[in-house]
Formats: C-alpha cells, sequence, structure tokens
C-alpha cells in the first residue's frame, strides 16, 4: 500500500516535472519565456526531500554554479523541521557525470569549490539517500558513495575514472570506498579502474538494493516510511552517534556516548508515548497458552 501512496506521488509530482522539462518542451536550457532552467530541482514531500540533478545534455555534471545550488539546498533540508531524510538522484539517463571539465584547474580553491557539492551531501546532518539511475563518474562516484544508503537501479554504473583524465582520486573517493567495501573492490575501482554494475554494487557492499529503474524513485521514498514521523532531533543525534561509532577503535569507548543519548531520548514525550502504547497493546494482548 505504502509503495502505491509513492507511485501517486511520483505521477503528480516528478513526472510532472520531468515532462515539462523535457527536451520536446525546452530544446535549451532556458523556458520557452525567456527563464532559465534550475540545473537542480528540489522539491519536500511528506518529510522527504528530493534533490535532482537536472541538466541531463551534460549528464548532470557537477560546475561551481550547481555545486553552491546544491550546498543551498542541502542546508534548507537540514533547517527545515519537516524533512527527515535528503534523497539525492539525476534527470535522464545518467546520476551524474563528475565535475564539469572546465573547472578542473590547477588551483586548491577550485576543486573545493568542485568538492563543495557532494561534500555537503557527505556531510548532511540528516538522513541521505543517493538513488543512482544512471552511471556515477569521478565525482558524482562521490556524491553517491557520500549517501547515508545507495539504492540503484539496473542501469546504475560506478566509474571512479579518475585515470582516464590523468588525474589521482579526490574529494575522499578513496576513504569512501574502503569503508564501504573490501580491499578487492576498492583496488578494482580505485587502481584498476573498473565499474561495479547495481546489481554489482549491492553484492560488493556499494549499495542496499537494486531494483527496476521504473521503480526507483518509489522505492527511495518508500525506504524513508519507518522515520518519517520519528522527530528529527532524535534522527539528527543518532546520525551523529553513528559517525562517532565509524571513528571509535572500541566498544565501550562508544557505550558511553549511546547511554547519554538514550537517556535523553527517552525524557522525551515521542519516546514516553511510544513506551506506554506499546505496554498498553502488550497488556491487551492476550498470553498465549501451551498444552
Amino acid at each position: 500500500m505504502a509503495l502505491m501512496h509513492y507511485k501517486s506521488f511520483r505521477r503528480e509530482s516528478i513526472t510532472s516535472i520531468n515532462k515539462r522539462l523535457s527536451k520536446k518542451c525546452y530544446p535549451e536550457r532556458t523556458f520557452s519565456l525567456g527563464f532559465k532552467m534550475s540545473l537542480v530541482l528540489f522539491e519536500i514531500h511528506d518529510h522527504v526531500a528530493i534533490l535532482t540533478l537536472n541538466n541531463p545534455r551534460k549528464r548532470n555534471m557537477l560546475s561551481l554554479e550547481v555545486c553552491s545550488e546544491i550546498r543551498s539546498y542541502v542546508a534548507q533540508a537540514e533547517g527545515d523541521g519537516r524533512v527527515k531524510a535528503l534523497i539525492i538522484t539525476g534527470r535522464g539517463p545518467s546520476f551524474c557525470a563528475g565535475g564539469q571539465l572546465s573547472d578542473i584547474q590547477p588551483d586548491k580553491e577550485t576543486l573545493e569549490g568542485i568538492y563543495s557539492g557532494f561534500l555537503s551531501i557527505a556531510q548532511c546532518m540528516i538522513p541521505t539517500i543517493a538513488a543512482v539511475n544512471g552511471p556515477a563518474v569521478g565525482a558524482g562516484f562521490n556524491m553517491a558513495l557520500g549517501c547515508d544508503v545507495r539504492i540503484v537501479s539496473k542501469k546504475a554504473l560506478f566509474e571512479p575514472r579518475f585515470f582516464g583524465l590523468g588525474l589521482h582520486p579526490g574529494g575522499g573517493a578513496t576513504w569512501m570506498t574502503r569503508q564501504l567495501t573490501g580491499w578487492d573492490a576498492a583496488a578494482s575501482m580505485l587502481l584498476f579502474s573498473q565499474s561495479i554494475s547495481g546489481e554489482l554494487a549491492v553484492e560488493k557492499g556499494l549499495a542496499w538494493k537494486c531494483v527496476d529503474e521504473c521503480d526507483l524513485l518509489d522505492e527511495a521514498i518508500a525506504f524513508t516510511s519507518n522515520i518519517r514521523n520519528v522527530p528529527k532531533e532524535i534522527l539528527l543525534r543518532t546520525k551523529k552517534t553513528l559517525r562517532a561509532a565509524d571513528m571509535s577503535k572500541s566498544h565501550n569507548s562508544i557505550l558511553d556516548i549511546e547511554t547519554e543519548q538514550q537517556l535523553w531520548s527517552i525524557k522525551q514525550p515521542y519516546a514516553r508515548d511510544a513506551i506506554s502504547n506499546m505496554i498498553k497493546k502488550i497488556s491487551s494482548t492476550p498470553e498465549s497458552t501451551t498444552n
């Protein structure tokens, strides 16, 4: 039932947006009335923010302009009390083809500008999902890996491709890849410049699930269903603790952090109501009998 609801939502919003912005209607990057077409789309529905890279003609490459828009929308999602999760996807056949080539210069400030888009997602305080609809290349590869979860289509492709431009991997690609996969997969992609399909990405631990292309966004939205009614502050604190656990060297070192945060959550009205309701539910359930 939930998936049907989301499919209905998609027909009413995402599909209508894509139709309005289709090549048939808008042959250039400007609207027929002269308005500039946004390179990044952003909408909020039922506690979920959806950020869509919207430059399919250039395979959703990350220009400095696009990175600035991404930063702005990520900040908006973080600051909006309604938003419990952020989904990132691409319009057209590509997820993201990486940084705009003309912006790749031997200048640290420029590189950091390119990094800033996907790093704002990697550092986002709320849960994030990459709905990878096609090739994720270079900086687009980093963007996908920077999300908390990746749900991919059967047309997804993870392509580091740094060597193809004579570049050393950047933006934290080596660290993120090693966090998610074993040495063999990381070395295959970053040392041997191998691509990984959506289905293989699941097998190698890069993605949670691989689905048909037509179901991708619906699946990503449905994936958030268990947290849409959870107070945002609990989600923020849990993600922060999860990151701390990732850096922790022992069980005991994270135990104190979790205990402190769990004590805080127990005091909150949401937890008190949930615990009370569970007690009532258990009490009203007839005890099982044994013969």
